[in-house]
């Protein structure tokens, strides 16, 4: 099978590529906690540690940054002994991540202490803010304004500080401030998206939460904010893809997995009200007989082969299924198709629908049942010209995969029996299969 190569990770292969320091190990907390890319990055990094050529104090450095950001916090004692900026920012943002704010405040001061440094200025006062101390907080990112007039994080944690304030318009100020110095900072873009979503201002919220969602993000309360405006919106399927991002980052995560299972089953019932509209809708048309048009001789006679007798059977045909009957070329698929188009109609519609409702299910049960059908197809790691192949099919799930048949997946261009084995190989694995031919 051809592999992938690892999609690079701009931020942490560039940073470890040299010595680490207090400032270089908060910009890799941030990368690894918003990105799964860089998240994978990372760990990539400290599986090879000790392996590596680096010496005895940066790889103790390393071992013990990398265990904190990626929350292997007992492994992470080992910064107990370290001096430097660098062993007080770790000690103190582990004492942060377990709720020790007055701990983390005594580190990260030492550490502002050697290392005057706006990243850790940012780190100590929302230690600060987090323990209610809003005004030593803000002390303290007054003390390196200069420097962090510049730095989208300082803007950040400034609005975060005047948010807590009660000064709504004020924060919001702060994180525009911070998205013009940096578009991707996502934690300006989730709080200024929060307050644009409380007054209603859909677009835009929808606009910033995109900026740090979708996939490879590791933002989780974005994805959920984004899925929600989505399902205000109607578009239930958009919702369901952030809350199945959301639960992929974070696979613990329950309030994910409720919005998941809820926006599910209104899936469900939107498909099954839409169906109920369109059959009552198509019915008529779909019972007209076919020799009440005008067709050559040729498409009459195929279509009087395969006992199309409506268009409601002919929808049910797809191009390649006509294509593939003796004596069906490419003339009588155009005129066919332009008879259909003439009624709103498009050949394999019939297939589509059905392929909707499948998917509704399958969508349902992945939300209470975890079942593999649900998950998306990328997760079976397939070759790239197998790959190619789902795209063409439009195939997004397992589940999707499931409903084709070896024929089906055969008729596809550049599809041949090596990339078939491989596909049954991957299902097989999952006590899955194809469809069986009819």
């Amino acid at each position: 099978m051809v592999e992938e190569p690892r999609v690079a990770a701009p931020v942490i292969d560039s940073i470890c590529a040299h010595p680490l320091d207090a400032e270089a190990i908060l910009k890799i907390r941030y990368a690894a906690r918003n990105s799964t890319v860089e998240r994978t990055a990372l760990q990539t990094w400290a599986s090879d540690l000790d392996q590596s050529a680096l010496s005895k104090e940066e790889k103790a450095l390393r071992h013990a940054a990398f265990n904190w950001i990626l929350g292997t916090y007992d492994k992470s004692e080992s910064a107990k002994g370290m001096s430097g900026a660098a062993g007080h920012v770790i000690r103190g943002g582990s004492a942060f991540d377990k709720g020790k704010f007055d701990e983390a405040i005594s580190e990260l001061k030492s550490a502002l202490g050697i290392s005057k440094s706006v990243k850790i200025a940012v780190e100590l006062a929302a230690a600060l803010r987090a323990s209610g101390k809003i005004e030593d907080a803000q002390k303290v990112l007054a003390g390196v304004e200069q420097a962090g007039a510049s730095d989208s994080d300082w803007w950040v944690q400034k609005g975060w500080c005047t948010e807590a304030l009660g000064l709504q318009e004020a924060a919001c100020t702060a994180y525009e401030k911070a998205l013009s110095i940096d578009p991707r900072n996502a934690l300006a873009a989730f709080r200024l998206a929060y307050y644009l979503d409380l007054r209603g201002e859909d677009v835009r919220a929808i606009e910033l939460y995109k900026r740090v969602t979708g996939p490879g993000s590791a933002f989780v309360n974005a994805m959920i904010n984004v899925g929600m405006l989505y399902e205000d919106k109607d578009d239930v399927e958009a919702a369901i893809a952030c809350y199945k991002e959301a639960i992929k980052a974070d696979p613990a995560n329950r309030r994910a997995a409720l919005y998941l299972r809820d926006a599910v089953e209104s899936l469900d019932m939107y498909y099954d009200e839409t169906q109920r509209k369109e059959s009552d809708r198509l019915e008529a048309v779909l019972r007209i007989p076919v020799n009440d048009f005008e067709l050559s001789v040729r498409s009459r006679n195929c279509l009087a082969k395969m006992n199309v007798k409506t268009l409601g059977d002919m929808v049910r045909k797809t191009e390649p299924e006509l294509l593939a009957y003796k004596n069906f070329g490419e003339t009588s698929l155009r005129e066919i198709k332009q008879l259909l188009e003439s009624k709103g109609l498009r050949l394999g519609m019939h297939k589509e629908e059905e392929q909707k409702r499948a998917r509704a299910q399958r969508l349902r049960l992945g939300a209470t049942e975890n079942t593999a059908l649900a998950k998306p197809i990328t997760d079976l790691e397939l070759s790239v010209r197998s790959r190619k192949c789902m795209q063409r099919l439009n195939i997004e799930t397992i589940g999707d995969l499931c409903e084709k048949s070896e024929a089906d997946l055969l008729a596809t261009k550049n599809f041949g029996q090596t990339s078939l084995t491989e596909v049954k190989q991957k299902l097989g694995e999952l006590n899955l299969g194809l469809k069986q031919s009819d």
